[in-house]
């Protein structure tokens, strides 16, 4: 441009001077040879702008070029992520034992179990091993509704939340399953029943759970069954169906029994609850009873350790527990470790229901020194209360 501006100067320059010096020959001459020089200056300007035009263009061209490329390569790394993540979920979905994903079913385990105040009691079909998975996967929900019934029909149903329906399937991968479950339902208060078929004649049941007890010990807790023998095939069929239900009901009240009582281990040792369902149970399931209660004898050291049970009532409600068995000596024990500390600590407030619990338990397995000790310091806690009552 600037050099168009001086060529026309000097050109217009010599114009002057033609016109002023010159003939009318050479001015029409010069003239003539001026536009041809502006014409070819033109061209050659016209020229520049052009190959100015196509280089922007180009580098335009270039750069649109490599934005598309990069888009794609984004595009592609996308959509293999995509695919990968969606392989890994239909993956996990398929070989997962429970119908939801992780976080769905821990929500669902959640919202029944209030936020983990109270234990959740999962029921996983049995796996056969005669059958194929297929078969296993899509066949009958063994026993499953046998286990579920006895536990909503007894009398503690309430201290754990059923979550029927949670598995699918048969825990055909056992220890790995398991290990699912455990992770999706990490932090809540969970009871499992499993269990195997083994060539359709012995039932092996298991009952896993965990975060019943905040002991690092007891973090998990596994509970197998002893084996127990199908009925013979009869050929009449509906013999075979009453002893089939008969065998399913056996199996359904034992585990029943086995969950409340880790139900009760686990109100005993977080609201310092006391059991009863060694009371709750009929007196002619006398094995039942003494089972129940020699289980709940060992929830107490728990209740102790994390201070929700005076240390007094635990020994004075254990030796309860111990002679509804029917052991003395345990009972005698109890009631003693009792007794001293209600004799070493006297101006205590102590619970006359549970000095009436020792004085019960001392009059059966205790001399007359240790009854009267016992009765002495309950009717010195009553008076107490008396004069507190009053103000005094």
């Amino acid at each position: 441009m600037f050099r168009g501006i001086n060529d026309l100067s000097g050109r217009l320059l010599e114009l002057y001077k033609l016109r002023r010096d010159g003939t009318y020959f050479d001015q029409q001459q010069f003239l003539h040879l001026l536009r041809e020089d502006e014409a070819s200056a033109a061209e050659l300007r016209l020229a520049e702008r052009e190959e100015q035009a196509a280089a922007v263009r180009a580098a335009e061209a270039s750069r649109s070029n490599r934005y598309e490329v990069e888009r794609d390569w984004r595009q592609a790394q996308i959509s293999v992520q995509v695919k990968a993540e969606q392989d890994r979920l239909e993956r996990n979905f398929t070989n997962s034992p429970f119908s939801y994903s992780a976080d769905e079913l821990h929500t669902l385990a959640y919202e029944v179990t209030g936020g983990g105040a109270r234990p959740a009691l999962l029921v996983a079909p049995f796996f056969h091993e005669e059958l194929n998975r297929e078969e296993n996967d899509d066949g009958p929900q063994a026993f499953r509704v046998a286990i579920r019934r006895a536990w909503v029909n007894s009398p503690w149903a309430a201290d754990v939340s059923p979550l029927d329906g949670a598995i699918k399937r048969p825990l055909r991968n056992t220890d790995l399953d398991v290990v699912l479950l455990q992770r999706a339902l990490r932090d809540l208060p969970i009871m499992l029943v499993c269990g195997d078929v083994q060539t359709g004649r012995r039932v092996w049941p298991s009952l896993i759970a965990w975060n019943i007890f905040e002991s690092p010990d007891f973090r998990c807790l596994q509970v197998n069954f002893p084996p127990l023998s199908l009925p013979v095939g009869v050929s009449d069929e509906e013999l075979r169906r009453s002893a089939r239900l008969a065998f399913e009901d056996e199996l359904g009240h034992s585990t029943a029994v086995t969950i409340g009582v880790l139900g009760e281990w686990f109100h005993l040792a977080h609201y310092g609850r006391r059991p009863r369902i060694h009371r709750t149970l009929p007196e002619n399931q006398g094995l039942e009873r003494r089972a129940a209660a020699l289980g709940l004898t060992a929830a107490y050291d728990v209740a102790i350790e994390r201070g929700r049970i005076p240390l007094y009532e635990a020994r004075a409600e254990q030796a309860a527990l111990f002679l509804a068995v029917g052991l003395r000596d345990e009972a005698r024990s109890a009631a003693l470790s009792s007794l001293r500390v209600c004799s070493s600590e006297q101006d205590e407030h102590f619970s006359f229901d549970v000095l009436r619990t020792l004085r019960s338990v001392l009059a059966t397995v205790g001399s007359a020194e240790e009854l009267a000790a016992a009765t002495r310091i309950a009717e010195e806690s009553a008076r107490r209360s008396a004069l507190r009552s009053l103000g005094w």
